[in-house]
């Protein structure tokens, strides 16, 4: 039996969104799934809350990770600093305070731990929203079944009531 790493109040979506990375788990001990298991069409309406991140694993030892955006759905991307731009581009180019905010750590501990991360709270990256909680959760994916080389993220922007809003509406 597997234990949820969410609240017993995360936002319904997120759950789904944990669920589903569970059922696509492939068979065998410890395998993750990789992102040729996930079918986003599968998850409707998860489409504008995920986002991907490209890992790239260091070649050596004294080389760190890097993240790569790969995908943005329109809600994130509404949200995001230069929004469609990001795609393809460096976390770290895209924010140069990436590595020593505090922000990258967030993105590392999913890809060494191989679990689920899970965040409420304040965004961590400015948004000009300054009423805005977040709630969000990264989901490891491995081509190999092993080492992580994406994460599947979902990201929920909330009002202060709590209620889904699309920060672009």
């Amino acid at each position: 039996m597997t234990v949820s790493p969410l609240p017993a109040d995360a936002h319904p979506l997120i759950r789904q969104g944990y669920d589903y990375w569970q059922q696509v788990h492939p068979p065998g001990e410890g395998l993750l799934p990789g992102r040729q298991h996930v079918e986003p069409t599968v998850i409707p309406k998860l489409l504008s809350h995920i986002w991907m991140v490209d890992v790239q694993q260091p070649e050596q030892d004294s080389d760190s990770l890097r993240f790569r955006y790969r995908l943005l759905g329109t809600a994130v991307r509404r949200i995001t600093p230069s929004g469609e731009t990001v795609v393809g581009r460096w976390l770290d180019e895209v924010d140069p305070d990436f590595t020593t905010s505090g922000r990258a750590a967030a993105f590392i501990e999913p890809v060494h731990s191989r679990q689920p991360c899970y965040r409420r709270g304040q965004p961590m990256f400015p948004t000009g929203l300054d009423h805005l909680t977040i709630e969000r959760l990264f989901l490891p994916l491995a081509a190999d079944g092993r080492k992580v080389d994406m994460l599947f993220c979902i990201s929920l922007f909330l009002s202060a009531s709590h209620a889904l809003m699309d920060p672009g509406e």
